[in-house]
């Protein structure tokens, strides 16, 4: 890797991987985005669904993942969310699904999702 965790997202992590529901509160630019990722490291077959208020943080965090680990993942915006593309979420095409909270509760294909 390029970087070396801190303890805080090594304690973070560890906890999601014991499957404990985590808050990380941290400052701005602390590396907060990491202690979400590092568990897809050690789960081949988890999938990510990340919840952030900005397109534009999604689109960063999708390349960033891509880029760092070679992890799938997709933005799933007004401007992408087709059927095609829940289809494909659906096949597991994607490994990290980022979303902003007004499409999450908004569309419907997210909570068939959920459902089935």
């Amino acid at each position: 890797f390029r970087f070396r965790p801190c303890s805080f997202q090594l304690k973070s992590a560890r906890a999601q991987l014991l499957r404990k529901n985590v808050f990380t509160i941290a400052p701005t630019g602390s590396g907060k985005t990491l202690t979400f990722w590092i568990p897809l490291l050690f789960n081949d077959g988890g999938i990510q669904i990340l919840v952030t208020p900005l397109n534009i943080l999604g689109d960063k965090n999708v390349l960033e993942i891509a880029d760092l680990f070679g992890i799938k993942a997709v933005n799933v915006t007004s401007d992408t969310a087709s059927d095609g593309l829940f289809k494909d979420i659906v096949a597991l095409k994607y490994r990290v699904i980022v979303v902003n909270p007004e499409i999450l509760m908004a569309d419907r294909r997210f909570g068939d999702m959920y459902r089935n």
